[in-house]
């Protein structure tokens, strides 16, 4: 049985260019710091004008979820959009967006709907009306709002940490994922509250102190996504921000992996004064709020990675071992200081990757290795140069390999003077058996300072 069609038209009236405000709308992975209601935005499939998306929105006060395709007229500054698999109330929905230029350099957005209800019942109409109602209101007025911070120190802002884990991923992916338990595990977090009435969509409130002493409320909904992102849109928010998205990604890595943190925040301008003071601008905002958010995800991801890296050490290393290890590691510092690059190479194994923080892109394989080694620049005439490592701790992982951690540095002396440090590093080694002795699978090598 075919069910009754209906139709609904909003339009808003917007002081900037009509490609601009088309570019707002065209660029969905924005929506969740653009539109109140969107959560999370993931492309499925994109083909020129034809693309495929997977939303997460709130209708209602409730988290609903569908796949939509869109179709993009570029020329004609248009957007078609239909529900592939709709959620009840609604049967089918669709749409398009439709930018329109104006005579003074201004635009006039119409956005269009038209939906059937289950079972053509009135009360799902009603729900349905409600929510687009309240949807498409708060959605154009945040566009209006939108096109005009673009360009301004008030436009989203987005940065990222990141602290990398000796530990499997899922550990870490297990640590962010059980919020409800940061109360314990957290020194920053006051309270929390976690409801997952829905799998992989939970609700998240919490109170976290700042370095001031005080201590701010915050809501969240976070969704999980299969391939172990965590992203998040703040429903309540500190004063300073009247946006605030982020995700949680970690990502693996041959010795263990690396946490992630990714926010994206729009400054509330009007509290600035308020909370920073008088003089204080939206750019003293933006260190402001850097720092807290920055440090919180920081101090989560150190916590997940003791945490991670105390379940993953479950095995000592036993005394035999260890001195191998040792005399393994006085072969190898050798080796480097006598300039013998292609025997230190093979110290790796032959798919081993050397990696430091002041790479793009990690050596791999002994080939590559020896000729980067035996392509760094000599030292002056006249002058030594030796690496130092500290004991390193070791522990063995479930699979067998062993994983070290040691500090190490490289030390100058030119004839006639003082040693100098050229150079001191944090580094972290994967090592698998070579008969009685070990090669390198991965070393990552972590510059201080840098």
């Amino acid at each position: 049985m075919a069910h009754e069609v209906h139709t609904t038209e909003h339009t808003i009236t917007v002081a900037a260019a009509p490609e601009a405000v088309f570019g707002l709308v065209e660029r969905a992975q924005d929506w969740p710091h653009v539109f109140p209601p969107t959560l999370h935005v993931e492309y499925l499939e994109r083909s020129g004008d034809e693309e495929r998306l997977r939303i997460w929105a709130t209708a209602n006060g409730e988290v609903k979820s569908w796949t939509s395709r869109r179709t993009l007229d570029r020329a004609g500054l248009r957007i078609r959009f239909r529900q592939e698999v709709s959620q009840d109330p609604v049967a089918a929905m669709g749409g398009e967006w439709i930018v329109e230029g104006l005579p003074d350099g201004g635009s006039r957005v119409r956005l269009l709907h038209d939906f059937s209800a289950v079972g053509d019942l009135e009360h799902n109409v009603a729900w349905i009306l409600a929510a687009i109602e309240r949807n498409s209101g708060k959605e154009l007025a945040a566009l209006e709002s939108a096109a005009a911070r673009a360009g301004t120190d008030e436009e989203p802002y987005t940065f990222e940490d990141s602290v990398r884990i000796d530990a499997p991923a899922q550990d870490v992916r297990d640590f962010l994922h059980h919020a409800g338990r940061w109360q314990e595990r957290l020194p920053h977090v006051a309270r929390v509250l976690l409801k997952e009435d829905t799998p992989d969509v939970q609700h998240l409130e919490m109170d976290t102190r700042a370095p001031d002493g005080s201590t701010h409320t915050t809501a969240s909904v976070r969704i999980c996504l299969p391939d172990g992102r965590i992203t998040y849109k703040q429903s309540q928010t500190p004063a300073l921000m009247s946006v605030h998205t982020g995700e949680w990604t970690v990502r693996e890595i041959p010795s263990g992996c690396v946490a992630v943190s990714r926010h994206t925040v729009v400054v509330n301008a009007a509290a600035v004064p308020k909370v920073l003071g008088p003089s204080s601008t939206t750019a003293d905002a933006r260190a402001f709020i850097r720092d807290a958010l920055g440090g919180n995800s920081t101090i989560t991801m150190r916590h997940a990675k003791e945490y991670a890296e105390g379940r993953a050490r479950t095995e000592p290393v036993e005394p035999a071992a260890y001195g191998s290890i040792q005399q393994f590691y006085a072969r190898q510092m050798r080796l480097l200081d006598e300039g013998e690059a292609q025997a230190w190479a093979d110290t790796f194994t032959e798919d081993g990757a050397f990696d430091q923080s002041t790479f793009a892109e990690p050596l791999r394989g002994r080939t590559a290795i020896a000729k980067a080694v035996g392509a760094r620049p000599a030292a002056p005439p006249g002058t030594v140069r030796r690496h130092w490592l500290g004991l390193p701790a070791a522990w063995r992982f479930p699979d067998g390999s062993v994983r070290t951690g040691y500090d190490a540095l490289v030390v100058s002396t030119a004839a006639g003077s003082a040693p100098a440090i050229r150079l001191s590093t944090s580094c972290q080694d994967v090592l698998v058996a070579d008969g009685d002795g070990w090669l390198v699978r991965h070393r990552y090598v972590g510059h201080d300072g840098s």
